[in-house]
């Protein structure tokens, strides 16, 4: 385990922050993700789909051939810029039905 917060560039030159704290939730909750978090910033990095959704959440897709189709990040933005909320592993029935209601960013 890491301590301090990451700073990330993402796909769109941004300064995205991956905290200690979120990074504890993603592998308490998704633990299949702990060991991946060289995935996540290169997700983060270069994407192959982005989604914005009506509530202004950013959704990073990158494909993957691991345990599911997909790598999603959701990431939020207030006053101190773009923070990653969640991540976590998803199929592609799933994107296809969850991510047809978001705005796409990035094919």
């Amino acid at each position: 385990m890491w301590e301090g917060d990451m700073k990330l560039k993402s796909f769109d030159g941004i300064i995205t922050l991956l905290t200690s704290s979120t990074w504890e939730h993603i592998i308490f909750k998704h633990p299949e993700l702990k060991g991946k978090r060289k995935l996540i910033i290169e997700a983060l990095k270069n994407p192959d789909e982005v989604f914005l959704d009506l509530k202004g959440s950013l959704y990073i897709l990158k494909r993957v051939d691991l345990v599911s189709d997909y790598l999603v990040i959701v990431c939020g933005e207030d006053v101190g810029g773009r923070f990653i909320k969640t991540a976590y592993f998803s199929s592609l029935r799933r994107k296809e039905r969850y991510y047809k209601w978001f705005r796409r960013l990035k094919p």
